[in-house]
């Protein structure tokens, strides 16, 4: 019998962790399924969903956990049952003036207009013309039977209005 589980790490970005987290996998007998890996700052980060013998749960486990004698924190959940429950995706994209409070004020509109975000990426970046800070944000978002996309297209209107922010709402 299988499991699904996810696996969190981070450490100080350098070459061979994703190599060292795969042996790791491939050594448990599992087979590493989707990941979202990403240098942030110094460090290098990352959640995998990997696929193992429910055998090999936890002693993958131990074996993640003595990575932190060699700079790298993990961590191993079980992965839950998949959700199916969106009726369609759409995507959110955003571009402006980088200031704080910019993710809590879409997570917020997203949330209380009924919409659960599936993916969020966010960066700062530099503008060309000006060289002031231009935060960039890409979210899909799963519409259900509560979403009111009327009141969402309201709220990011406002928002953006309010933040000088170009967001931009595309069917997938």
């Amino acid at each position: 019998m299988t499991t699904r589980v996810l696996i969190s790490f981070f450490c100080d970005d350098r070459p061979g962790v994703i190599e060292q987290l795969s042996g790791l996998i491939s050594e448990h007998d599992g087979n590493w399924l989707d990941s979202q890996l990403s240098r942030l700052g110094g460090r290098f980060a990352g959640v995998l969903q990997a696929q193992i013998p429910k055998a090999q749960q936890e002693p993958l486990s131990e074996a993640l956990n003595k990575l932190e004698s060699q700079g790298i924190t993990a961590s191993l959940t079980d992965a839950g049952d998949p959700v199916h429950h969106a009726l369609a995706t759409q995507r959110v994209t955003l571009m402006g003036p980088d200031r704080p409070g910019i993710v809590r004020e879409l997570t917020r509109a997203l949330r209380s207009a009924g919409f659960n975000v599936r993916s969020l990426e966010t960066a700062v970046e530099t503008a060309p013309m000006s060289g002031e800070p231009l935060f960039r944000a890409e979210a899909c978002i799963e519409l259900n039977e509560d979403s009111r996309l009327d009141e969402l297209e309201w709220q990011l209107d406002a928002m953006a209005d309010a933040m000088t922010l170009e967001i931009d709402l595309i069917a997938d």
